[in-house]
C-alpha cells in the first residue's frame, strides 16, 4: 500500500467488482437481440425511416461513451482530486466505444439513404465541399474518428487498472502523480496529464467534424460553425447526469463500498447544474445569431423544427436540459436528496435523446412524428449493447480506482 494511502485520512478499502443481479444484464442481452431484430426488419422494410432512426440512437451512445473518456481526460489534465471517488464509473462509459466502431461500419452502409450528397449525380456550390462530402472520404473519417477516441479511452482505463494492481501488490503508486516543479511553483504535468492534454485538442477538433460529417450535413443547404459546440454541451450535459445516475444507484446497492459521500452528490450536481446554463446558452445564441441574420439557407433549420408540431419539442428540450435542472438544483440541500437527483438525471437523458431526434428527424417528417416501432426498436438494441459492455466492465474490476494515490482526499472531501 502507498504511503499516501497510509497516512491519509479515510481508510481505502476495495469494495471489488459489481454483482449485479443476474436479471439485469439477462434484460440487456434480451434488449439487444429484440432490437437487434427489429432493427435489421425496419432496414428492410423502410429502409429511409430506420437509417434515420439508426443515426439518432448511434449518436446518443456514442455521446455518452465519449462523455466517459472527455471527463477522465478531464481529470488528469487538470490534476483534479475531487473526481477520484468515481471516475470509475467515467472509465466503464468508454468500455462501448468498440461496440461503437462496430456501429461505425454499419453506419456508413446507410449513407445513401440518410445524406443528399452521397446520391448519384448531386453536387454543391463550391468544388471544396464537393471533395470533403464524398461518400469514401467521409466513411474513412467516421472510423478514424472513432478509432482515436477508442484508442485514448483504452489508454486512460489501462492506467487506472495499472494503478489498482500495483497497490494490490503493495506497491507505492504516488509516481503516477504531477510532480512538484523543481522551483517549487507548481506541479509538472503527469504523463497522462500530457496524454489528455492532447485528446482534448485532438477531440475538439474531431468531434466538430463528425458533427459537421454526421448531422449538420443531412441538410446540405445549412451550415453554422457553432453546431459541434451544440453537441458537445448536450455531450458535456448528459456525461455528468449519466454519471450522477450510476453513482446514486450503486451506491444505494453498497457497490460503492461507502467511498462515495453525499460531497460527491454535491459536486457532481453542481456540475449539472452549471452545464445545463452552458447547454441553453450555446442554443440560445445559436438560434439567436441565425434568427438576427435572418438568411433563408439558416433559417430553414428552425423553421422546419418549431413549426408542424416540432416547437412542443423544442419547448420540452428547453424545459427538460435547463430548466428543472438549474431551478431544481440551486438548493443545496436538494442536491443530497437521491430521489430529486435521479429524477433530475433521468430528465437530462431522455432530453438528450430527445435532443438528438429533434435534430434529425424533421428533415423526412415534416410533422412531428412520435418514434416508431423500427426507431424504439433501434433505441433498445443500442441501450442493450450499452449497457452489456458497461456492467461487463464494471462486473470484472473494482467499482472504485483504488490505486489512486488521491482517492482517500476525494472521499474525504479534502481536494486541495
Amino acid at each position: 500500500m502507498s504511503s499516501l494511502h497510509e497516512t491519509a485520512v479515510v481508510k481505502i478499502e476495495d469494495p471489488g467488482p459489481a454483482r449485479f443481479a443476474p436479471g439485469l444484464r439477462r434484460g440487456f442481452l434480451l434488449a439487444a437481440v429484440a432490437g437487434l431484430a427489429l432493427t435489421a426488419l425496419g432496414i428492410w422494410r423502410s429502409p429511409q425511416e430506420a437509417w434515420n432512426g439508426y443515426l439518432v440512437s448511434y449518436l446518443y451512445f456514442l455521446i455518452l461513451s465519449l462523455s466517459g473518456v472527455f471527463l477522465v481526460a478531464l481529470e488528469y489534465v487538470t490534476g483534479a482530486t475531487w473526481s477520484v471517488a468515481f471516475r470509475r464509473l467515467a472509465e466503464a462509459l468508454t468500455r462501448y466505444l468498440p461496440i461503437a466502431f462496430l456501429a461505425t461500419i454499419v453506419f456508413v452502409f446507410g449513407f445513401r439513404h440518410l445524406y443528399p450528397w452521397a446520391q448519384p449525380g448531386y453536387h454543391f456550390a463550391r468544388a471544396a465541399k464537393q471533395a470533403w462530402y464524398n461518400p469514401g472520404l467521409v466513411s474513412a473519417r467516421a472510423l478514424i474518428y472513432v478509432g482515436l477516441w477508442m484508442l485514448f479511452g483504452w489508454l486512460f482505463v489501462r492506467r487506472s487498472l495499472r494503478m489498482d494492481e500495483a497497490w494490490r501488490r503493495g506497491e507505492s503508486t504516488a509516481r503516477w502523480l504531477p510532480r512538484r516543479h523543481p522551483g517549487g511553483f507548481g506541479k509538472l504535468p503527469s504523463a497522462a496529464g500530457r496524454l489528455s492534454a492532447g485528446f482534448i485538442v485532438l477531440f475538439a477538433a474531431t468531434f466538430t467534424l463528425a458533427s459537421f460529417d454526421w448531422v449538420m450535413s443531412l441538410d446540405p443547404r445549412w451550415n453554422t460553425t457553432m453546431f459541434g459546440v451544440y453537441l458537445f454541451a448536450g455531450l458535456f450535459e448528459a456525461g455528468w447526469a449519466l454519471v450522477l445516475l450510476m453513482a446514486v444507484l450503486m451506491r444505494r446497492r453498497g457497490m460503492l463500498g461507502g467511498l462515495l459521500r453525499d460531497h460527491q452528490y454535491v459536486d457532481l450536481s453542481r456540475m449539472l447544474h452549471a452545464f445545463s446554463i452552458f447547454m441553453v446558452y450555446i442554443g440560445f445564441e445559436q438560434y439567436l445569431l441565425i434568427w438576427y441574420a435572418n438568411y433563408p439557407s439558416e433559417t430553414i433549420f428552425y423553421h422546419q423544427r418549431i413549426t408542424n408540431g416540432w416547437g412542443w419539442v423544442f419547448l420540452f428540450l428547453m424545459f427538460a436540459k435547463w430548466v428543472f435542472p438549474f431551478t431544481v438544483l440551486l438548493n443545496q440541500k436538494v442536491r443530497k436528496n437521491e430521489r430529486v437527483l435521479l429524477a433530475m438525471a433521468w430528465l437530462v437523458l431522455i432530453g438528450e435523446w430527445v435532443d438528438l431526434y429533434w435534430l434529425v428527424m424533421p428533415r423526412i417528417h415534416a410533422h412531428f412524428y412520435f418514434p416508431s416501432w423500427i426507431t424504439l426498436g433501434e433505441l433498445l438494441a443500442f441501450l442493450g449493447l450499452f449497457g452489456l459492455a458497461v456492467t461487463g466492465f464494471l462486473s470484472r474490476h473494482s467499482t472504485v480506482a483504488v490505486g489512486d494515490p488521491r482517492l482517500s482526499h476525494s472521499v474525504a472531501g479534502d481536494y486541495l
